[in-house]
């Protein structure tokens, strides 16, 4: 007799594409585990704060960085505040572990690379693009 294997604890969700659901075959494609996570947490950083319906508090704010005087690195500190405390609002993650910052003058863009430790102790990256 075969048994079911225990729901991964990062979930599982419909597949993405830019925002698009992905259709495989005769369905929808699903998504499963980390890479679940690393699209939850994608979503989470590309939504502006307060815009969701069902969730005021989800999202990134991005309006004190850049309303607040000061410099590139006053920026990225208070981005790097603001997307721990975005990551670390979703019951999955146990720790921000690092965040890190590419900066692409020309096209007005910081890249922001994030490591996250899940509760299960799994480790994963995401990047997400931030325009200045």
């Amino acid at each position: 007799m075969a048994t079911d294997a225990p729901p991964d604890p990062l979930g599982h969700s419909l597949l993405l594409d830019d925002g698009d659901l992905v259709v495989r075959g005769a369905g929808l494609a699903e998504v499963h585990g980390p890479a679940n996570l690393v699209q939850a947490l994608t979503l989470r950083l590309l939504t502006p704060y307060g815009t969701d319906r069902c969730d005021h508090r989800y999202g990134l704010s991005l309006g004190q960085a850049f309303t607040h005087p000061g410099g590139t690195r006053v920026l990225k500190d208070l981005l790097r505040l603001e997307i721990v405390r975005t990551l670390a609002a979703d019951p999955r993650v146990h720790e921000v572990l690092d965040i890190t910052f590419t900066e692409d003058p020309a096209a007005r863009l910081l890249t922001a690379r994030v490591h996250v430790e899940a509760l299960d102790g799994r480790t994963t990256a995401l990047t997400a693009e931030v325009e200045v």
